[in-house]
């Protein structure tokens, strides 16, 4: 379920390439840049600052997606507090990156690390994220994965991520990435 979470940021349109990044303020080699928007960003942004040493990484991995989306399958169904949502693809590169995507998005909610934060549904889900469990297995072609809340506003939460960002992300690609996703009908966010 949690390809996409950061999308957005992917629609940053970050130039995939293999270029190697710059040293940081360390002496160790910054994440690597492409030759996009990330490119002009402040390095404070970028390492240390408002991105997590690990953002690059997974904004790459997001942009990747968004263009091969029309390679990847994906079906949500819904399960007491929330949804199970596989997401597959017949190409073993695309299914090798959805998987790593996936447990990207894993640690990222576990450990409370937000990424697409100008989205106000994934702002409401990375505040909410200690209310999250999320369980992923890999299956052929991909990932399946079980995302679950003891609380219904969040559940809520859940499926409009499911259904609203992440399946629209793949229908749509990069497209549908640079559009915000709202909150669900009935999210109430003083709750």
């Amino acid at each position: 379920m949690f390809l996409g979470v950061t999308v957005a940021l992917a629609a940053l349109n970050l130039d995939c390439t293999s270029k190697r990044g710059r040293p940081d303020q360390n002496g160790k080699e910054a994440a690597p840049r492409g030759g996009g928007m990330m490119d002009r960003m402040p390095d404070r942004m970028v390492s240390g600052g408002m991105m997590d040493p690990e953002m690059m990484r997974d904004m790459r991995a997001i942009h990747d997606l968004l263009v091969q989306h029309e390679k990847i399958q994906r079906a949500v169904e819904d399960i007491p507090g929330g949804v199970r949502a596989v997401t597959t693809s017949a190409d073993p590169e695309v299914a090798n990156q959805i998987r790593a995507h996936v447990w990207q998005m894993k640690r990222r909610i576990e450990q409370g690390r937000p990424i697409r934060m100008m989205d106000p549904l994934f702002r409401e889900i990375f505040r909410r994220h200690e209310q999250i469990k999320l369980e992923v297995v890999e299956v052929q072609g991909g990932a399946q994965v079980t995302e679950t809340s003891d609380d219904p506003q969040v559940m809520l939460l859940i499926r409009q991520h499911a259904r609203r960002a992440v399946s629209e992300f793949v229908a749509g690609g990069m497209r549908r990435a640079m559009r915000p996703t709202p909150l669900p009908e009935g999210y109430d966010p003083s709750r």
